[in-house]
């Protein structure tokens, strides 16, 4: 089987036919009715008429699926081998199609079976099949045919076909661009359409060559109003003068920069007020600045959203400036951002001053290690409780003592963006403080006032009975020498107990240091100890020799121990006994204080730390005690834990912290 395939002859050899319907397409399409449905059937019957052709079809090539179309047709039947979809490969147009070669089947030919097979079976005489192809890219196939008596197709027959096959590949390739071209534009006109902002595109004539929907909403003007228009018969002349827009868009045209304008308000009539921000961008071709896109930015709710948030910020300044409190803001690294006007009149110190300073600098030296530490837990994500840490002042050799209570600021995504540190100066807590433990000491003196005569009187005694010994008996040195020694220790105890007199009598003046428990237990016993007897009460002592130091204030302590022996004495007026042990728990100092007295009811035990709270007769207490003992050893950031039942007794323990080396 031999298919016969024909090169294409010499453009100058061609004799084209010319029929004013067939360049009448052409015209029409080129003078822009590019409806290629129309065009191309309109085609196929001016080409069928001047061919004699009894079918003609139009097949365009899908190059992403390989496969033929059929767009036009004349005189084909829809059984036909051309009619819908056609492969590569199949039937004539297929052949073709893969071969790239135009094919010429006149009759009595030696032909493919295949194709003898369909001309037989369509009833064909002769087919003229003809690739459309531009710069090498395949764009479809045209195929002629005839049947019945009519002649075979002519090697003049395929010139023509070919040049008729060759411009319709390139409107083939124009409709393709152009379809591209749509689709460009359209997608474009969506984006423009979607975008929230006034666009119009100007030339350099100053006139309105396109306008989006945003700008034809917000003028209120229609496309037929505005596209074609020079800006000064659109565009509000307050805007045009206040702008200068006329003015800037030249300069833009000549320059080809972009300009950035400003914020505008303006209100149209019958609308409330809004705010614009305008830009001109050039929109070049190669060097040349064809048009101008004028950008306007409604930006009225950004600015009444960035007014609130404004006035909210004043809202919160002020407010924080006017607390009592100290309110600072800090970076995440621990330094000053903002710092008010409570921190300001506490410290001496000016935001100025403090500004980018980091806040463990400004206090005290021995207990910036404590806030580092509570600095770090807070980044770490963990619940920090209230701290009290003392903040220098302007004046070098002053402390004012602070409860900090700090928080974490985390932003949407969970990054940590800010500390605020809350702190509440404590100076006047502290007097009052000072004013009502100086008070319960006194109270403690009077309760104590027996023991303490107790303690003067024997010493006294001894002396004076060893100086009457020394007066009588002049002449025996021995005598005299040992009444002298008992003389002289008397003394010595009863200077020992007006110095321990003395320090707890006293205001608390000391500041904290590292201090021994045992050493101001010691202290304490000694002052207390005939109190102690008097009252029948046995006392056992169990005081660890290797006791961690704790840093605190010893006069305040000396109170907590003293109020939990006179609380021990009050509830045994019969005596028993009174157990102190001293030791470590985890990591605090423990000092328990356990007694066999009356104990405390079990709906007492919630209160007995509450101020002015006791169970004792008018005049036999003020309450104060243990308040004033809890409220110490909060202080020195420990506890105090209880256990009762009445009828066995009381046991208190102090668990002070040990103080990291």
């Amino acid at each position: 089987m031999i298919v016969m395939v024909l090169p294409i002859p010499p453009a100058e050899a061609v004799v084209q036919p010319t029929l004013e319907s067939l360049f009448d397409c052409w015209r029409r399409f080129f003078l822009g009715q590019r409806n290629h449905e129309v065009f191309s059937r309109d085609l196929l019957n001016a080409l069928a008429a001047v061919t004699h052709a009894t079918q003609a079809a139009l097949l365009i090539y899908d190059s992403e699926q390989q496969i033929l179309n059929r767009v036009a047709a004349v005189g084909v039947a829809d059984e036909s081998a051309l009619h819908g979809r056609v492969a590569l490969g199949e039937g004539m147009a297929g052949w073709v199609a893969q071969q790239r070669q135009p094919l010429l089947l006149p009759l009595g030919a030696t032909v493919p079976a295949h194709i003898v097979r369909l001309m037989a079976q369509e009833g064909l005489t002769s087919v003229l099949c003809l690739p459309m192809e531009v710069d090498g890219h395949l764009c479809g196939v045209l195929s002629l045919a005839r049947s019945g008596t009519a002649p075979p197709f002519t090697s003049e027959d395929l010139r023509f076909a070919t040049l008729i096959a060759d411009r319709q590949a390139i409107a083939l390739q124009m409709v393709r661009l152009y379809a591209e071209l749509d689709r460009s534009e359209s997608f474009i006109n969506r984006i423009l359409e979607s975008i929230p902002v006034s666009l119009i595109v100007i030339d350099q004539r100053l006139n309105i060559v396109a306008a989006n929907q945003n700008f034809l909403t917000k003028s209120r003007r229609a496309q037929q109003q505005t596209v074609g228009k020079p800006i000064a018969a659109v565009l509000p002349p307050v805007f045009l003068a206040f702008t200068r827009l006329e003015e800037r868009l030249r300069t833009v045209f000549a320059s080809g920069q972009p300009f950035e304008g400003d914020k505008l308000s303006y209100r149209a009539p019958g609308l409330s007020a809004h705010t614009y921000y305008y830009r001109l961008v050039p929109l070049k071709r190669e060097r040349t600045v064809e048009h101008v896109l004028l950008l306007m930015e409604d930006i009225t709710e950004r600015e009444q959203l960035s007014e609130e948030v404004r006035r909210v910020e004043r809202h919160l300044a002020s407010v924080i400036d006017c607390a009592s409190d100290l309110v600072i803001s800090l970076s995440p690294a621990g330094r000053i951002v903002t710092w008010n006007r409570a921190a300001e009149r506490v410290s001496g110190l000016n935001e100025e001053q403090v500004r980018d300073e980091m806040l463990v600098n400004l206090c005290a030296i021995d207990q910036r290690r404590t806030l580092t530490s509570l600095l770090k837990r807070l980044i770490a994500g963990e619940d920090v409780a209230e701290t009290e840490i003392n903040l220098l002042t302007a004046n070098p050799w002053s402390e004012v003592p602070v409860a900090w209570n700090c928080s974490a600021m985390h932003d949407d995504y969970g990054r940590l963006v800010a500390i605020v540190a809350v702190g509440r100066d404590l100076t006047e807590r502290r007097r009052l403080e000072a004013q009502i433990i100086q008070s319960a000491k006194i109270a403690s003196l009077g309760v104590m006032a027996g023991g303490i005569a107790h303690e003067l009187r024997n010493p006294l005694a001894i002396i004076s009975a060893s100086a009457q010994l020394i007066e009588e008996n002049r002449d025996n040195p021995e005598l005299q020498q040992q009444a002298t020694r008992r003389i002289i220790a008397s003394a010595e105890r009863a200077s020992l107990t007006i110095e321990h007199l003395l320090r707890f009598a006293h205001p608390p003046q000391e500041r904290y240091r590292l201090i021994n428990a045992n050493a101001v237990l010691d202290d304490v016993l000694t002052m207390m100890d005939h109190q102690l007897v008097s009252v029948q009460i046995n006392l056992h002592c169990e005081l660890s020799p290797e006791l961690p130091l704790i840093y605190g204030n010893p006069e305040l302590l000396a109170q907590v121990f003293t109020n939990m022996i006179l609380n021990a004495c009050s509830a045994m007026p019969q005596g028993g006994d009174l157990a102190i042990t001293t030791g470590v728990k985890g990591e605090y100092v423990l000092v328990r204080f356990t007694d066999t007295g009356t104990g405390i009811p079990r709906e007492h035990i919630p209160k007995i730390f509450d101020p002015f709270f006791t169970t004792r007769a008018v005049g036999q207490g003020t309450g104060l005690g243990l308040s004033i003992s809890y409220s110490i050893v909060r202080q020195h950031h420990g506890t105090i834990e209880v256990q009762s039942e009445v009828g066995l007794g009381t046991s208190f323990e102090i668990l002070l912290p040990v103080h990291e080396a």
